[in-house]
């Protein structure tokens, strides 16, 4: 695709939206795509791939590939040639694809003097209404102001790395029906490890493939 010769970067999926390798892009030396991966990536295992571009021009573009002629790079690399079958998104957030998710969450907050809560040691409950591979929409009653740093369990992520930390960038705040504030926060992820940001990504992209083949049917 011309219009990627600029992209960098890729993730490449299985046809079940997991996450197999986070991988570098480059151009052939005769045109084309070229992507750059681990030798331990079993490009043989399947027909063919679904790979999200990250490009600067158009977007967070998905393609189903095919990959071939693969060629050894040092450190135990591997370059594969990627041909696009079928272009099937794109989008211009690029990495901030959000997906709706109401997971119920036990958020914790560390104590700061002058707080007016009080954060049990399970948690304080919370909704997370959407998320990124970047961040979280979180809505409790809990009461905090931009800046608090809080981290909860999400293991519909899968591994064994599920619990996440976030700091909250802004707050939105809610009348409900009873009169009592309820209370949005928009939060980016921090201290994700590699392995985190991969299963969020990955959570992410199978989440909103879910939901594209629901509003289909």
């Amino acid at each position: 695709m011309a219009m990627l010769d600029n992209c960098k970067k890729a993730d490449l999926y299985d046809d079940e939206g997991n996450l197999l390798y986070q991988c570098s892009v480059e151009q052939g030396p005769m045109g084309g795509l070229l992507l750059v991966a681990s030798r331990d990536l079993d490009y043989q295992s399947q027909k063919d791939f679904l790979v999200v571009f990250y490009d600067p021009v158009m977007g967070m573009v998905t393609c189903r590939c095919t990959l071939s002629t693969p060629l050894n790079l040092p450190n135990h690399m591997l370059s594969l040639r990627c041909e696009v079958v079928e272009q099937l998104s794109q989008d211009q957030r690029r990495m901030d694809l959000k997906v709706p998710v109401g997971l119920k969450v036990m958020i914790h907050v560390p104590a700061h003097p002058g707080d007016t809560f009080y954060v049990p040691e399970k948690g304080y409950p919370a909704t997370a209404e959407n998320i990124s591979a970047g961040g979280i929409y979180l809505r409790s009653d809990l009461p905090l102001q931009a800046g608090r740093q809080l981290w909860f369990d999400l293991n519909e992520i899968g591994g064994n790395s599920p619990t996440l930390t976030a700091y909250v960038l802004r707050v939105d705040t809610f009348e409900s029906a009873f009169g009592k504030p309820t209370y949005g926060y928009g939060c980016y992820f921090t201290k994700l490890t590699s392995q985190q940001e991969s299963q969020l990504r990955s959570y992410v992209f199978r989440e909103e493939r879910r939901l594209r083949k629901r509003e289909s049917s």
